[in-house]
């Protein structure tokens, strides 16, 4: 270690602890006497990736998710509570006011309770057809097989009438059956109305669908700090998420994904960084 450092060191130990997450570590690493090349072969990290944490350079670092494990592992390695250091690492990470998706609807007013209006509703409109359709069909049945019976019905009739002449009445049921029998076939085939098709149910639109054309990754955090996606993605891959927002969303490589809130087109140019897309789904 040479003379500058060790003066670096001594300063260090002598000074109050800095409140933000690099800063803190780096004080507590000369604190103990460990140099950037030994937090590196412990974290198996580069040394500058070491400097990157302590000089809080997320730009060159890779997603949120490895750096808050690198974070927890240094903090583990100078023997402090990491807690605080990621709530200071989550404050800055978090996108700018104006990257707020709120609402995304045609009309810029979105509400949850008339959504679920909505969609209660559709599923009504869907049912009741369903139920008509049905009923239809019912009757459709119960009427061809009344047809279907008549002829059977006048043949019965036949005997009743007079016996005399006894050639008659074989010739005459004959005829009432030929004529019955085609009139029979002609309801059958023109009376039967055709059953009405169902209407498609309405598709459900997800809160968050990603599309990608390249190699990304993708981050997705709930309002409570939990993960809900982080991931590498490939080019032809997608994301349908549904969650309970507010969602912040972290996409690296961002001109290569695609994204749509609420079913409609959302574009990254105006909170991507350095091609690092930073934005809150509420």
């Amino acid at each position: 270690m040479s003379e500058d450092d060790l003066s670096e060191d001594r300063a260090a130990a002598t000074a109050e602890p800095p409140s933000s997450f690099g800063g803190r570590l780096a004080w507590e690493r000369q604190k103990a006497g460990l140099t950037v090349t030994d937090i590196a072969a412990r974290l198996r990290l580069h040394p500058k990736q070491v400097r990157a944490i302590e000089q809080e350079s997320l730009d060159e670092l890779p997603e949120t998710a490895y750096v808050r494990g690198f974070v927890r592992g240094y903090a583990k390695i100078v023997g402090i509570d990491p807690t605080p250091l990621l709530a200071d690492l989550n404050d800055r990470i978090a996108p700018p006011a104006g990257s707020v998706v709120d609402g995304m609807t045609a009309n810029g007013d979105y509400s949850p309770v008339r959504a679920a209006g909505r969609e209660t509703a559709s599923r009504q409109l869907v049912i009741g057809l369903a139920v008509a359709g049905l009923v239809a069909l019912g009757v459709i049945g119960w009427y061809s097989t009344r047809e279907q019976a008549r002829p059977v019905a006048v043949q019965a009739a036949q005997p009743a009438r007079s016996p005399a002449p006894a050639q008659a009445a074989p010739t005459a049921m004959a005829a009432d059956a030929v004529t019955a029998a085609p009139a029979a076939v002609s309801d059958a085939s023109t009376s039967e109305p055709a059953v009405p098709a169902e209407p498609e149910a309405p598709l459900h639109k997800s809160l968050l669908k990603l599309t990608f054309s390249g190699p990304s990754w993708v981050e997705v955090t709930d309002g409570g700090g939990r993960v809900l996606l982080s991931q590498h993605k490939a080019a032809g891959d997608e994301v349908l998420l549904d969650g309970s927002p507010p969602l912040l969303v972290v996409l690296g490589n961002a001109t290569k994904v695609g994204v749509q809130v609420r079913g409609e087109e959302f574009s990254l140019a105006p909170v991507t960084r350095a091609d690092v897309a930073r934005f809150v789904v509420k």
